[in-house]
């Protein structure tokens, strides 16, 4: 079984590659496979250029590609987090 560790940051570009580091140190912890780091306000270029180097262990998502997955998989979510979610869609379409 593949366990993947999600790590929200607000404030990633003021933290840069010390979220990189804490995600990788959380990721050791509880033994996970994968990271992915979400920041709404995006990354530093230091930031993405480590991720790029740790590709196949952790991904950044951006808010773009957090909505975006959001949509793409919104008929597939439970009916109680789609009418949690049914304003951020409407607001985005």
């Amino acid at each position: 079984m593949r366990r993947v560790l999600i790590y929200r940051g607000i404030e990633i570009d003021i933290y840069g590659l010390n979220f990189i580091r804490e995600l990788k140190g959380v990721m050791d912890d509880f033994k996970a496979d994968q990271g992915l780091l979400v920041s709404w306000g995006g990354f530093k270029q230091s930031v993405i250029n480590d991720s790029r180097r740790r590709f196949f262990e952790i991904r950044l998502w951006d808010a773009g590609d957090l909505v975006n997955a959001i949509l793409e998989h919104y008929d597939q979510l439970s009916k109680d987090l789609q009418a949690e979610l049914i304003c951020l869609r409407l607001r985005i379409l």
